[in-house]
Formats: C-alpha cells, sequence, structure tokens
C-alpha cells in the first residue's frame, strides 16, 4: 500500500495537517491549500493510501529546544 506523510501542528488551538512528504505537498497543491483537511483526509484513505502521522518532538519544545 502506498502512503503518504503528514505532521499535525496545533495552531491557534485548532490541529492542522501539515503534508511532509513529496506526495502530500501534491495532493495538497492539487486540492488548492497549505493543509489537508479533513475531509481531504477521508478521500486521500479512500483512494486507498495510507496516512501516517509523523510525531513532533514536543519534549524538545518542553525543554527549550535540547533533546
Amino acid at each position: 500500500m502506498k502512503a503518504i506523510v503528514i505532521k499535525i501542528k496545533n495552531v491557534y488551538g485548532e490541529n492542522k495537517a501539515y503534508p511532509v512528504c513529496e506526495h502530500a505537498k501534491i495532493i495538497a497543491e492539487i486540492a488548492g491549500t497549505r493543509t489537508l483537511t479533513p475531509e481531504n483526509l477521508k478521500r486521500i484513505e479512500r483512494l486507498g493510501l495510507e496516512i501516517i502521522v509523523e510525531q513532533e518532538d514536543n519534549l524538545a519544545a518542553l525543554i527549550g529546544g535540547r533533546a
């Protein structure tokens, strides 16, 4: 199964799905958006693509950028 990679970021209290891999970026470009909406993600799954969520390094952010 083919897959795309996204990263979830909280922007002003709202979770947004940002494309990470080239295929996800192309899909967002086709959709005319910088992020992928929940509706877009549902359509992507209907195409048979797996959606992989890249985890953000919250520990580094919590301690001021030091890992």
